[in-house]
């Protein structure tokens, strides 16, 4: 296998991973109408079969790090790519039971979650740690755009199993649907389910060929499959150099050691000049969620749906919106190192501001009767919400990631940068679990109100409060910081 050949093999191995995480988060959104009107399920039971996955994710990704120490890159992305083919026989056989089987589908859903976390923290890991610098950024680059990639993906293949199978609708008042009916839209959603398990098969196998990660066989004292994996990828001339490096590292590393093993959280954390960083960074990824940009693409056919598109129109518009996400994330990529961080974060955020008020005002005026729901009411808050995506993909979307690492000093990063994470994916699960029952108890016209609140706070903050760290080293960041 040449040079060559195993780089655009390992780089594809990633992407795939990248889909089989996009998928993870969206397949839902198709499949949920089919779920709650063939199946006996409470309000809050159907929060919690969308949630699942990311209460599944939040817990997978605490340990994803540990176990790749424990047992190497390449067999957790292995094992990652298994939970989530496991996931799907799980979720079917719930919808063989009469009114279906909550416990069953859950525990499916916890599986695609644990799958999604383990994807999301060794993947990036595993690229990290394989491709050179030169390649490193394209690679995770890659990453991030398929993931998006992977959210159309789902989204075509609900449209396609509605166009075949006609559109799941609540039955009216008094209305039993017949048994031909609920099987047909039971098929339905298992079937969205099973095609979108061919990722996780390729992965699954594919992974079994990939080169383990270079420096983590390294920590294991196996240098000579470290240099045969850095040969496989950068050849054996440059293996020799790339080993090298990593063995002076080690060493220079081990020298600090007794020194970081001394730095406490309270010794960190706490001091005064990384409280403003460590608040600041938390705070943004909890506003990230906040915009409820997750409660979207996992709800966006039934928001659609209840907003006046029906039919076929409202998995048009969740693919419509999948492909806004894609295409304005490769504009973004292309530049947040040209206009900056900052820059983005205020277009962005601006963004999802004007798409959450319109939208909730579009909702509102529905809810009151001033404008009838239908067609062209469903078409208008499909804008805004096209609007509000677009305006997440170009700054949240991509600048809240390099947030996290830039603005963390290098001395509280690690646990800084877990803290931050946790309470980045707790609040998404958090409102994607309630988001059903917080809409049947107020309205959707609140809801998104409320959400608009936080995203107004996320502009104010983007605008006024976060540096522009372009073209500025880590250690420049920091020095900014101590002297405020």
């Amino acid at each position: 296998m040449s040079v060559t050949f195993y780089r655009r093999y390992l780089t594809t191995m990633a992407g795939i991973g990248g889909l089989l995480y996009g998928i993870d988060i969206g397949v839902i959104a198709a499949a949920l109408p089919y779920i709650e009107f063939s199946g006996n399920y409470t309000t809050e039971e159907i929060g919690l079969i969308v949630g699942m996955v990311l209460w599944g994710t939040v817990v997978s990704s605490l340990f994803a790090g540990q176990l790749a120490e424990w047992f190497g890159r390449k067999k957790i992305i292995i094992a990652s790519a298994f939970f989530f083919a496991l996931s799907i026989p799980t979720c079917c056989a719930s919808g063989f039971f009469p009114g279906g089987n909550f416990a069953l589908l859950a525990f499916g859903r916890i599986l695609q979650g644990a799958s999604g976390g383990l994807i999301g923290v060794v993947v990036p890991m595993y690229l990290a740690e394989c491709l050179d610098a030169e390649r490193r950024g394209r690679g995770t680059a890659m990453f991030q755009l398929i993931l998006t990639l992977g959210l159309v993906f789902a989204a075509l293949i609900g449209l396609i199993v509605t166009s075949v199978v006609g559109p799941a609708y609540k039955p009216a008042a008094g209305q039993v649907l017949d048994a031909a009916t609920l099987d047909s839209w039971t098929a339905a959603w298992q079937t969205i389910f099973v095609v979108s398990v061919i990722p996780a098969v390729v992965l699954f196998f594919g992974a079994f060929f990939l080169k383990e990660s270079p420096r983590w066989l390294h920590k294991k004292g196996k240098d000579d499959l470290a240099l045969k994996s850095l040969a496989a990828n950068n050849g054996m001339e440059n293996a020799k150099k790339i080993l090298k490096e990593i063995v002076e590292a080690e060493e220079a590393k081990n020298v600090r050691k007794e020194q970081i093993l001394s730095t406490s959280i309270k010794e960190s954390l706490l001091k005064r000049k990384y409280v403003l960083p460590f608040l600041l960074t938390c705070l943004v990824l909890v506003l990230n969620q906040a915009t409820g940009i997750n409660t979207v693409l996992n709800y966006s056919v039934t928001i659609f749906r209840d907003s006046g598109l029906q039919g076929e129109a409202a998995n048009w518009s969740d693919l419509a919106i999948k492909f806004i996400n894609f295409f304005v994330t490769i504009f973004a990529v292309m530049l947040v190192d040209k206009k900056g961080r900052k820059f983005l974060l205020k277009i962005g955020t601006a963004g999802i501001v004007i798409g959450e008020v319109g939208a909730a005002i579009m909702l509102a005026l529905m809810d009151t009767g001033i404008i009838a729901t239908g067609m062209t009411s469903g078409v208008i808050t499909s804008i805004f919400f096209y609007i509000f995506v677009a305006g997440f993909a170009f700054g949240p979307g991509v600048c809240v990631w390099l947030v996290l690492t830039e603005l963390m000093p290098t001395k509280i990063r690690a646990n800084g940068m877990a803290i931050a994470m946790i309470l980045n994916q707790a609040v998404s699960a958090a409102i994607a679990s309630i988001f059903p029952l917080w809409v049947e108890v107020t309205s959707m016209a609140v809801v998104f109100g409320i959400l608009a609140v936080f995203s107004v706070a996320y502009f104010l903050i983007a605008t006024f409060v976060i540096p522009e760290t372009k073209g500025k080293t880590l250690e420049e960041i920091s020095k900014m910081f101590e002297k405020k």
